[in-house]
C-alpha cells in the first residue's frame, strides 16, 4: 500500500517570538527562533524607550544610532538568508523535475537527493512529468511496501546502479566536441545530430519501450533534434532509423555521411529472415537488436525502476499464488503450443490469451496487446497470480542471445519462468536457480514432478527467488549490463556508437547474425524450426496480425495429441476467497 509523502513546513520556533528572562543580567533577551535566528539586547525599560522620543544628548544619539545600525544590519542579514533558503529550495525543485524525479525513479538523477530534500520536493509537487512526457496527478507520489513477508527489503532501493552496474557504453565521452575525433560526424555539420525515424510510431517493440520511447525519441546529449515520422529523402537527417516490416525498398542516402540503422527485435530465424541476406544487411551501416555485439544493443531486460515497481509482486508468498503455468501469447505458432499442450497433460496450464485459450472468455485483460505498449497496460499484476510462466520464445527452439521480455518480466514479478536455454544463457539471467530449463526434463511428467515440488515447498520456492535479495553487484556481469542498458538514457548507446564506430563490441551491419538452432530436443522429441518462420522486412505488421494473435489455434494446430487440457484436470477450487483456494486433485 502506498503512502503519500508530505513534509511539515510549519515551525513553532519560526512563527513565534519568545521572551525569556536572563537571571544573570538586568536585561531581557528577545529571541527570534527558526533558521538564522537573530539575537538583540535591549534595556529594562525597552517597552517605554521604544515609544519615547530619544533625548538629544550626544551619548543617547550615539547609542540610538548604534542600535539602529545593528538592527538594520540584522534585518538585512536575515532577509539575505531567507532569500538564499528560498532559492535553494526552488533550485532543488527545478533540478528534480528536470530529471523526471519521483519515488520510483530515483535512479534518474546522477546524484540522489537526501531524504529531507526529496520529501520537500514530493510535498511541494502537484504534478510531475512521467516517462512519456505527459503530466499525471500527484497520486503518483506514493510509496509501496518495500519489504516481503519475512521483513526483507529490496536491495535495489539503496543501490546506485550508475556506480554499481557494468556499463556497456563506458567509451562515450560527451566532453569531446571536436567532431573530427568522432567516427561519424553530423552529415549537415555542427556538433549534434538530427535523428529521423521512418514511421516512428511503429517503433513500439514490447520490452524495449523505455529504451526507444524515453530515450532515442527525445533530443539530448549528442542529439539536437528528433523527427518521428520523417521522409527518408529529408536532407536534414544525419541518422536514419528503420525497423523490420517497415523498410522502403528504395531508400538512397541524400548525403553519403548519413548513418542508417536497421531495428529488429526478432531472430533472423523468425520474423527477420532478410537478416540472412548479406546484400540487405550491407544496405545499412548498423543493426540495432538483441545481440550484445550489434551496433546498437537493446536487450529486453527490465529497467531498474520497473524492477522496483514490481518488487511487491515479486514478494507475493507461494501460498498466495495459483500453482499453475500461465501463458499469454499473441503469436500463435504450433511449436510452442504443442510443447505447452504436453505439459498440460501432467500439470495445470492457464492459457489466458488468444492462443490455445483454455480459460473462461474475458477472464484476462487483453489491452496489453494494444500499441503503444507501456506500463499503463501492464500485465505484471494479473500474471503475478501464477507461480510459473511459460516463457518459451516465439520460434520454440533454442536461440543464442535471443532472450526477450517473456522471461525477464516473469523474473521481475516473481513468476518462475519455464524456458528453453542455450549455452551461455545464464550470463544474461540472474542464475541457474532462477528459472527452469525444459532441456533438463525427459518427459512432461518429470517436469510436473519438479513444478509440484516447488509449488508445495517454501524452501524450494525461496531457493528460486534468492537472487532478488542478493547484492545486485553479485548478479552476472552481462545481466547487469543488460539492465543498465535498458535503464539509462539510450542516447548513451547511440552517441557511443556515433563517436566510436565499429569495435569489438559493436559490429557493422554486414556481419552475419547468430541463428537459432534448426531443432531442439524437448521431451524426447526434436522440435524443428522449419515452418515456423514469420514475415520479412517488407511486410507490414498490421497485415501480419491476421496470421498471428487474432486467430486462435485450432485443435489441429496445437498438435496430434489434441487440444490444451483444462486446468481443472489437475486442480480444484475449494473456495472463492483468494488463490490459496486452488488445490491439487491428487
Amino acid at each position: 500500500m502506498r503512502e503519500t509523502l508530505t513534509i511539515n513546513t510549519s515551525s513553532s520556533s519560526s512563527s513565534q517570538r519568545l521572551l525569556r528572562s536572563n537571571p544573570s543580567s538586568s536585561k531581557n533577551t528577545i529571541e527570534r527562533g527558526g533558521f538564522g535566528a537573530l539575537m538583540m539586547d535591549v534595556g529594562d525599560d525597552a517597552g517605554e524607550r521604544l515609544l519615547e522620543t530619544p533625548k538629544n544628548d550626544d551619548d543617547d544619539d550615539e547609542r540610538n544610532t548604534t542600535r539602529k545600525n545593528k538592527k538594520s544590519f540584522n534585518n538585512a542579514h536575515s532577509k539575505k538568508l531567507l532569500v538564499l533558503l528560498f532559492l535553494s529550495v526552488f533550485a532543488l525543485v527545478v533540478l528534480s523535475f528536470k530529471a523526471g524525479y519521483d519515488t520510483e525513479k530515483q535512479d534518474e538523477l546522477a546524484l540522489p537527493l537526501p531524504k529531507w530534500a526529496a520529501d520537500l520536493v514530493f510535498s511541494s509537487a502537484k504534478k510531475r512529468v512521467d516517462g512519456s512526457g505527459s503530466f499525471s496527478d500527484n497520486k503518483s507520489y506514493k510509496k509501496r511496501d518495500l519489504k516481503d513477508t519475512h521483513g526483507k527489503s529490496d536491495p535495489l532501493q539503496s543501490f546506485n546502479w550508475r556506480e554499481g552496474f557494468e556499463n556497456n557504453n563506458w567509451d562515450y565521452d560527451e566532453r569531446v566536441r571536436n567532431m573530427a575525433r568522432w567516427k561519424h560526424a553530423p552529415a549537415n555539420g555542427g556538433e549534434k545530430f538530427t535523428v529521423c525515424f521512418k514511421e516512428g510510431e511503429k517503433f513500439n517493440f514490447f520490452g524495449a519501450y523505455n529504451f526507444i520511447n524515453t530515450g532515442l525519441k527525445k533530443p539530448g546529449m549528442c542529439v539536437k533534434n528528433v523527427k518521428l515520422n520523417a521522409n527518408v529523402d529529408d536532407p536534414s537527417c544525419d541518422v536514419r532509423m528503420f525497423r523490420n516490416q517497415h523498410v522502403p525498398e528504395v531508400r538512397p542516402k541524400t548525403n553519403p555521411k548519413q548513418v542508417d540503422i536497421f531495428f529488429t527485435h526478432e531472430s533472423p530465424s523468425m520474423y527477420s529472415p532478410e537478416m540472412k541476406d548479406e546484400k540487405f544487411r550491407n544496405s545499412f551501416d548498423y543493426v540495432a537488436d538483441y545481440e550484445k555485439t550489434s551496433g546498437l544493443w537493446f536487450p529486453f531486460a527490465v529497467p531498474v525502476f520497473e524492477m522496483k515497481e514490481d518488487f511487491p509482486l515479486f514478494t507475493i508468498p507461494r501460498k498466495e499464488r495459483i500453482p499453475g503455468v500461465a501463458w499469454l501469447a499473441r503469436d500463435c505458432l504450433s511449436n510452442r503450443a504443442e510443447t505447452l499442450r504436453k505439459i498440460s497433460d501432467a500439470y495445470p496450464v492457464f492459457s489466458v490469451g488468444n492462443c490455445a485459450n483454455n480459460v473462461n472468455a474475458n477472464s484476462f485483460p487483453e489491452s496489453v496487446m494494444e500499441a503503444p505498449r507501456n506500463r499503463e497496460t501492464s500485465f505484471q499484476e494479473p500474471l503475478s497470480n501464477f507461480m510459473f510462466y511459460f516463457a518459451v520464445e516465439n520460434v520454440g527452439v533454442s536461440c543464442p542471445e535471443y532472450v526477450t521480455e517473456k522471461i525477464y518480466y516473469a523474473l521481475s514479478r516473481g513468476s518462475i519462468p519455464i524456458y528453453i536455454g542455450w549455452e551461455g544463457v545464464n550470463e544474461l539471467l540472474p542464475g541457474r536457480d532462477s528459472w527452469i530449463d525444459l532441456r533438463n526434463y525427459a518427459t512432461p511428467q518429470q517436469l510436473a514432478k519438479r513444478l509440484r515440488e516447488i509449488a508445495e515447498s517454501d524452501e524450494e520456492w525461496e531457493k528460486m527467488h534468492k537472487w532478488r535479495y542478493e547484492n545486485p553487484n553479485a548478479w552476472p556481469k552481462l545481466f547487469q549490463k543488460a539492465i543498465r542498458q535498458q535503464t539509462e538514457d539510450s542516447k548513451n548507446a547511440l552517441c557511443a556508437l556515433l563517436q566510436n564506430g565499429e569495435s569489438g563490441k559493436r559490429r557493422k551491419a554486414g556481419k552475419e547474425p547468430k541463428l537459432c538452432e534448426r531443432q531442439t530436443k524437448i521431451f524426447g522429441q526434436d522440435l524443428k524450426i522449419d515452418g515456423q518462420e514469420g514475415f520479412g522486412a517488407f511486410k507490414r505488421d498490421d497485415i501480419d496480425e491476421a496470421h498471428l494473435g487474432t486467430n486462435s489455434l485450432t485443435d489441429k494446430d496445437v498438435g496430434v495429441g489434441g487440444k490444451m487440457h483444462a486446468w481443472e484436470k489437475h486442480l480444484k477450487k475449494t473456495c472463492d476467497t483468494d488463490n490459496s483456494c486452488f488445490k491439487f486433485i491428487n
